[in-house]
Order: C-alpha cells, then sequence, then structure tokens
C-alpha cells in the first residue's frame, strides 16, 4: 500500500519540479520514463512476490540457513536481471524513446534519453529494496520493512528531489531517484545485518 501510494506521490512531485524546469516537453519525457519504471519495477515485485510465500515458510520452520540462500538467490536473479534492462536502456536508449516520440521533437528526445541513462542507474537498488523489505514483511521485521518502504516512498525521495533540482537542475531530477535508492540500500543493508546478529 505504501509503495502503491508513494509512487503517485513521487510521480506529483517529480511532474511538478520538472514543469517548472523543463517546462510541457519536460513532463512528457517524464511520463516516457515513469512509463518505463513501472515495467521494471513490476519485474522485481515478482521476484519479491515469488519468495515471500517461500521465505514465510522456512522462517515458521526456524530455518535460517535457507531464509538467506532464498534471499541470496533472489538478489542474485535480480542483479542479472538489472544488468540485462540497463543495457538495454544504455544503448537502445534513442529507439526506446523514439517508440514515446512519435512527432518526432528532438527536445523531448534528447531530454529522455538523458533522463533515461541516469534514472534507471538505481535499478539494482530499486530491486535489491523491494525484494529486501519483502524479506523483512515475511520473516516478521515489521520495523525495518516499514523504514524501507517509508525511506524510498517518502522521506527521502522528495527532499532529494527538490534539494538537487535546486543545485543541478534536470539532471538532479534524473540522479534524486538513483541517489534515493542507493542510500535507502544501505540502510537496509545495515537492519539486515542488525536482524541477522540477533
Amino acid at each position: 500500500f505504501i509503495t502503491e501510494m508513494a509512487s503517485g506521490i513521487v510521480i506529483i512531485a517529480f511532474n511538478t519540479i520538472i514543469l517548472h524546469l523543463q517546462g510541457n516537453i519536460g513532463v512528457a519525457a517524464y511520463g516516457v520514463i515513469a512509463n518505463l519504471s513501472l515495467v521494471v519495477i513490476s519485474i522485481y515485485s515478482g521476484i519479491a512476490q515469488g519468495t515471500q510465500p517461500i521465505l514465510s515458510r522456512v522462517y515458521g520452520y526456524g530455518d535460517r540457513e535457507s531464509q538467506k540462500q532464498i534471499l541470496n538467490y533472489a538478489i542474485q536473479t535480480m542483479l542479472v536481471i538489472s544488468c540485462g534492462i540497463y543495457l538495454i536502456f544504455l544503448f537502445f536508449a534513442r529507439p526506446i524513446v523514439s517508440v514515446f516520440n512519435s512527432e518526432q521533437n528532438i527536445q523531448l528526445q534528447k531530454i529522455a534519453e538523458t533522463g533515461l541513462k541516469l534514472y534507471f542507474t538505481a535499478i539494482p537498488f530499486v530491486g535489491g529494496n523491494i525484494i529486501l523489505s519483502s524479506y523483512f514483511t515475511s520473516t516478521e521485521k515489521v520495523l525495518p520493512a516499514q523504514i524501507v518502504s517509508l525511506s524510498r516512498g517518502f522521506l527521502v525521495i522528495i527532499p532529494m528531489a527538490f534539494f538537487l533540482s535546486f543545485i543541478l537542475k534536470i539532471t538532479g531530477v534524473w540522479l534524486s531517484f538513483p541517489i534515493t535508492e542507493c542510500i535507502v540500500a544501505l540502510a537496509g543493508i545495515a537492519l539486515y545485518i542488525q536482524s541477522a546478529c540477533k
């Protein structure tokens, strides 16, 4: 619920910032990236949802070794997929954006291509955060799950977007997403290590 609601709020915040910086063409460029982002996030959500019942089951048995193994499989799968997706976006940014740019607007093409390459440097962190949040939920670690979800949804991304857009303009908007997800990933790893020591 938090993740879904937060994505809507983040889209509104990004649209407002980009409208101020680049006008309607910038918002259209972000629309391309936001649509692609929903597809990518759904892949990671699928991995997380696939591991959730298995994790819950082995957690119920008290099998900590299997919990770690399942989490490792999920993270490894996510990293392989992330590399593939990012390479596609990196090398095929122009034709991907062109699919959404039927009017062949040069400014939109340029903004969206640059945004695509910067924004999606976040994908391994996004995948890791979604999987880690699901792991915490599946193993009855409610507080860490909420911290990860709230941080990436509200607490970090929106202030980061406003701050970086003020300093770096549109580049700051694109970078706010990967920087936020990286910070949250580091916090999530710290929470995982802390919970593993208990």
